[in-house]
């Protein structure tokens, strides 16, 4: 197989698996958005070891932490909501 043929069948494959990704994701209603994470974001990932040192250019670390902290602050925001309104 040829260099080309390879990097078709490797573009082809990605594809295969972005659709699959796309589509778990539009059944579980879930969407992927843009996000801006400032200095403050990335205090609180290091802070709450969500972030490993060093891992600050790495863009799946830090999309991964942000997933964290995001689930973390809605976690924390349904207790406070549940214990305002019991």
């Amino acid at each position: 197989m040829s260099l080309a043929a390879d990097s078709a069948a490797a573009r082809r494959r990605q594809r295969v698996r972005d659709t699959q990704a796309w589509r778990a994701r539009q059944k579980r209603g879930a969407v992927v958005l843009p996000v801006e994470a400032d200095e403050e974001a990335f205090d609180l990932m290091a802070r709450l070891g969500l972030l490993a040192p060093g891992r600050e250019t790495d863009r799946r670390a830090v999309a991964d932490a942000l997933g964290k902290l995001l689930r973390l602050g809605l976690a924390a925001l349904r207790r406070e909501l549940n214990s305002k309104f019991r």
